[in-house]
């Protein structure tokens, strides 16, 4: 038995160091990709559009949390010794570990931090917790970007990369395209990472789930693809007349318009393809400013990126408000227990449809409905019992009312209807049918017997009658009809 322990032990302790390495090395790829990506589209040397990195490294973090350490930080050490080759500096071996160990400090601080607040903001259940997590992701982002744009320039020096008169003009492009690369591709590159936390069994976090029932639209590949190609041959098309035409700047409105586009992608389409277009979209701005030379327009167009990366963040929330306004109103409008109208709700339908039909000059009837000896099956069967038979009264009404006829609980077993176009005859003919589907339906009391109502129904009398004086005649009929033995209809006397 000790032998299979210590053999089960072993295999876990192998299969966990494996899943660990695969983390690690899955970072360092997708992380040097990144960062070299970057490099190629450089429109000035130390500054390029975006800088996807920062996503990779805030997607790590936020899945595997400090675990995603080493893998970003030999990454981000690596990354360096090119670049100080290319500037000319001295390979001294010690100088090189210090700068690269300063840069990856900075770099994986900074998105730790920011991994951090979105994680904290979506730790608390609810639809709010989406639009927080939006707020916190742009926030988040961008002070992290700062923060590594302005400590970075700093290792950048000391690391004597630039020279001392340079370290201000660096600071805001390496902020800007850090979160311009963050805000592209940070969402999207946390998709594969939770699919490879999931593949080897490494615990991604509870909280991260909360997005994966966003309601959405259904997405419609070939119309998306048509949509995202409108969008890029406008980009295209305006970068390329501005390099033909540098000081033509309004031409800057073909790319601005990729801003409506996007939002158009987001309301048709679904969350997938809404980042997928960020991220195209991005790709295709940065590889046209370094192909077309057009690095003094960078600034303007990092905006861009971020104003359409925050807008489609913000219109994959609306979605969610949708829902929750949609939630609140079904409770303000309908009874939780049985869906019929609330009170407060019916009053208003109900006094309208009197108001209609005096305008109208048509019938209208009233029919409370009230159900026998409740107080009686909750003492002897529970209240689950009593709520089930409530909501089941609801069931049954509905059935032999018509769709025009509005339904509403007015308190605890009293239920109210208002009939439309409905004289006094014609609602006793409609009590009778609300009785008969009580007789037959399959609604049943624990001990085989079978619930009934009691109705009493009364019909507009006068133009200026109010719901309440209707209401208050009809429940006398309803008292006639319980003093009368229940299980029956009552009219109010002629």
């Amino acid at each position: 038995m000790s032998d299979q322990y210590d053999a089960s032990s072993t295999a876990r302790l192998q299969g966990g160091v494996l899943a660990w390495l695969l983390v690690q090395v899955s970072l360092a790829l997708l992380w040097t990709g990144a960062f070299f990506s970057a490099q190629l589209l450089e429109y000035e040397p130390h500054a390029s559009l975006w800088f996807p990195p920062t996503a990779v490294a805030f997607a790590g973090f936020l899945v595997f949390r400090l675990r995603a350490l080493p893998g970003i930080v030999a990454a981000s050490c690596i990354s360096l010794l090119p670049t100080a080759l290319e500037t000319g500096m001295q390979l001294d071996w010690s100088a090189w570990l210090l700068n690269a160990t300063l840069f990856a400090a900075v770099h994986c601080a900074a998105y730790a931090l920011a991994a951090g607040i979105v994680a904290r903001s979506i730790r608390h259940a609810g639809s709010e917790a989406v639009l927080r997590a939006v707020v916190a992701f742009l926030l988040g982002g961008l002070l992290a970007a700062f923060l590594a744009g302005f400590l970075g320039s700093v290792v950048t020096l000391i690391g004597g990369l630039i020279q001392p008169e340079e370290l201000g003009g660096l600071v805001m492009p390496w902020a800007m395209g850090d979160y311009a690369g963050l805000l592209a591709l940070g969402p999207l590159m946390v998709v594969p990472l939770r699919a490879l936390a999931r593949r080897l069994g490494i615990d991604a976090g509870e909280d991260l789930r909360l997005f994966d029932g966003l309601p959405q639209p259904e997405p419609d590949r070939q119309r998306w693809l048509a949509k995202l190609a409108v969008m890029l041959l406008s980009t295209g098309g305006g970068l390329y007349a501005m390099s033909l035409m540098p000081d033509n700047e309004p031409l800057l409105f073909l790319v601005f318009a990729a801003i409506l586009l996007q939002l158009w992608i987001v309301h048709t389409q679904g969350a997938m393809e809404s980042m997928l277009s960020i991220t195209l979209f991005s790709t295709t701005l940065a590889a046209l400013v370094a192909l077309l030379g057009l690095g003094h327009l960078a600034l303007t167009l990092q905006f861009i990126v971020i104003i359409l990366a925050a807008a489609t963040y913000f219109g994959m929330a609306v979605p969610v408000l949708y829902a929750d306004n949609a939630h609140l109103r079904r409770l303000l409008i309908h009874d939780s227990l049985t869906g019929a109208y609330s009170r407060h709700f019916f009053v208003e339908l109900g006094s309208e449809a009197m108001r209609t039909a005096v305008e109208r000059d048509e019938p209208l009837s009233m029919m409370m409905i009230d159900l026998d000896y409740l107080k009686r099956i909750n003492d002897d069967f529970g209240h689950a019992v009593g709520d089930r038979i409530l909501a089941g009264i609801v069931r049954e009404c509905r059935q032999a009312l018509r769709k025009s006829d509005l339904l509403g609980r007015i308190g605890g077993d009293e239920f109210c209807a208002v009939l439309p176009e409905t004289d006094i005859d014609q609602a006793e003919q409609r009590a009778q049918a609300v009785l008969a589907a009580m007789a037959r339906s399959e609604l049943r009391l624990p001990d085989g017997s079978r619930p009934s109502v009691s109705i009493g129904i009364a019909a507009l009398a006068a133009p200026d009658e109010t719901f309440a004086m209707l209401s208050h005649r009809a429940d006398m009929a309803l008292y006639e009809a319980k003093r009368g033995g229940r299980r029956g209809v009552m009219r109010e006397p002629d």
